[in-house]
């Protein structure tokens, strides 16, 4: 039977969501980085390490955000909050892009949203 790694080529499932970020701050380890985006990103798919999103901003691979992930229409105070890392980067059309990230930390109870 093959692995999970042989059919997905991922190192976690991935499941299907649609949650809408607005990122306004990027930046980079030393914490310099890009300010005030205001750009909305709409997450197309999660996994226990990381996300895929979907945006008009060009965002530079190496750099990090701040995220609250509310899932279901659940209220911001009931969100997930994280730092993912921007990955990969994927031109879709001549203005989107799509985005690959990676969890600096997994995020508390991101398994019970997983199923």
């Amino acid at each position: 039977m093959p692995e999970k790694r042989d059919i997905e080529r991922r190192d976690s499932v991935r499941f299907p969501v649609s949650i809408k970020l607005s990122v306004s701050d990027l930046y980079r380890q030393d914490y310099s980085g890009i300010h005030n985006l205001d750009t909305p990103i709409e997450v197309e798919n999660i996994s226990e390490s990381g996300l895929c999103f979907v945006t008009e901003g060009i965002f530079p691979i190496g750099y990090y955000f701040d995220a609250a992930l509310a899932f279901d229409g659940s209220e911001q105070k009931n969100a997930i909050f994280t730092t993912v890392k921007i990955v990969r980067s994927t031109a879709i059309d001549p203005t989107h892009y799509r985005y690959g990230c990676h969890f600096t930390t997994t995020p508390e109870h991101i398994e019970d949203y997983l199923t």
